[in-house]
């Protein structure tokens, strides 16, 4: 197998086929796809060794009836055991490997290792969203990224400026910007204005700190379409992005170990999988398929995972399936998906969450550009907020009270006026964070 760009453009003409396939065909794929990757793992990878036996029956063949009593990795079990995770070695041609680092963002920091052929796989299905979505490619992309590929904190304003390859013969090639995240909310709109950037791709929470600082300019930047990832698209937000910048937001699903799981169907609000490259499974608390439209934890397997294969993975999200879309692919629809993009907090009567807090109502007591709530005793919270106009008092009584009532009613809460909330090291603006020890 290559991994030349020709491999990718293959990958992409053959996903521009399977979205219209029937779901038997989708499933006999898969199998193929499945069957691979086990024989594989099994053969190279220690961690399974032995974990596979029961789908693998006496003849070598492969019983589905039993995938299920395949036991769920988890996020712990990457990070402890990764060494036992990696194979000894690639199927011919899905070298070289490449590293990339998780957030920690759920408290469990993470390593994934992938194979060329796994990225060219996850470019193909994000230029696959980009078509269906009707995206000009001839438009002028910018991405914000906090660190360049070494690791290393940026200190210009521009990382780099590169042709982007198209997948498709009858695509052009186009210019992407690479900008500097750290840079202030005022430089990096400067930038997008002065580059005449039309896309804008970045994590959720970050572009909605943008668009509010957007608001307060006098001119306004305009922006043709923001794609968010990494983090939910609430309503609430796509609104903000409307107003501020103009622009159609979309959104797509995706993480360092599943790629690209999913991408948002037109301005619906749910998603379409990308089962070709990634089966997704959504689980009860007892491990039983949920069913569709009802509440599962989505468990994950990547295809093209060959390097640290991740064979029916824990991705600490919760999600619906949903029987079908109104449009006209077959591919399957995912919706309510909940993820941990915010940390739990820590109380003697066990986690909380503290998602359901009135965001907006947060934003307009104290007047904020950005915030954060972080707990930094067991009843103690700081929140943490980058004032829109610092000589404006901010209204904490209210806050006190939804808080308490929506968290837990023993905190204290004190509020701090920051310059900047930081980042955590994957670049993502986390609103709820846990301070305290395990």
């Amino acid at each position: 197998m290559d991994t030349t760009p020709t491999l990718r453009r293959r990958i992409f003409e053959m996903l521009m086929e399977s979205q219209y396939w029937p779901p038997e065909r989708m499933l006999e794929f898969q199998r193929s796809q499945l069957a691979q990757l086990l024989r594989h793992a099994k053969a190279t990878v220690p961690f399974y060794k032995t974990r596979l036996d029961p789908v693998f029956k006496s003849n070598g063949e492969i019983d589905w009836d039993r995938w299920h009593e395949i036991p769920i990795v988890t996020r712990a079990d990457l990070r402890d055991r990764r060494n036992e995770l990696l194979a000894t070695e690639l199927p011919p041609g899905h070298g070289p490997t490449k590293t990339f680092h998780s957030s920690g963002s759920s408290g469990v920091p993470i390593a994934m290792e992938v194979t060329q052929t796994w990225t060219h796989a996850n470019h193909a299905v994000a230029q696959r969203f980009y078509q269906l979505q009707g995206l000009d490619y001839r438009e002028k992309r910018a991405i914000l990224a906090n660190t360049n590929s070494a690791g290393e904190v940026l200190h210009e304003e521009f990382y780099y400026k590169k042709r982007r390859h198209e997948p498709s013969r009858d695509l052009p090639d186009t210019l992407e910007l690479v900008l500097n995240r750290n840079l202030t909310e005022n430089r990096k709109l400067d930038l997008l204005a002065s580059e005449h950037v039309a896309q804008l791709s970045d994590i959720t929470n970050n572009i909605e700190v943008l668009a509010i600082a957007n608001l307060d300019r006098k001119k306004s930047v305009k922006l043709e379409t923001i794609l968010c990832f990494g983090q939910g698209l609430t309503v609430e937000q796509r609104d903000l992005f409307q107003a501020s910048f103009g622009a159609r937001s979309l959104s797509i699903y995706s993480s360092v170990e599943g790629g690209v799981m999913g991408c948002q169907c037109g301005d619906s609000p749910h998603y379409h999988l990308n089962p070709e490259t990634v089966l997704v499974e959504t689980l009860t608390a007892d491990g039983k398929a949920s069913g569709a439209n009802n509440e599962g934890r989505v468990i994950i397997t990547p295809f093209f995972s060959t390097a640290l294969p991740l064979i029916r993975y824990d991705q600490d999200d919760t999600a619906e399936l949903q029987q079908s879309c109104a449009c006209r692919y077959q591919l399957p629809v995912i919706a309510n998906i909940t993820g941990r993009q915010d940390q739990f907090m820590q109380f003697p009567e066990g986690k909380r969450s503290a998602a359901g807090l009135d965001q907006k109502l947060l934003r307009e007591c104290l007047n904020a550009l950005a915030f954060q709530i972080a707990q930094i005793e067991t009843f103690r919270l700081e929140v943490r907020f980058v004032s829109a106009n610092p000589g404006k008092a901010v209204k904490t009584g209210r806050l006190v009270a939804h808080i308490r009532e929506r968290v837990h009613p023993k905190l204290e809460i004190d509020f701090k006026q920051v310059e900047r909330i930081s980042l955590n090291s994957r670049g993502k603006l986390q609103r709820i964070v846990c301070e305290i020890p395990a």
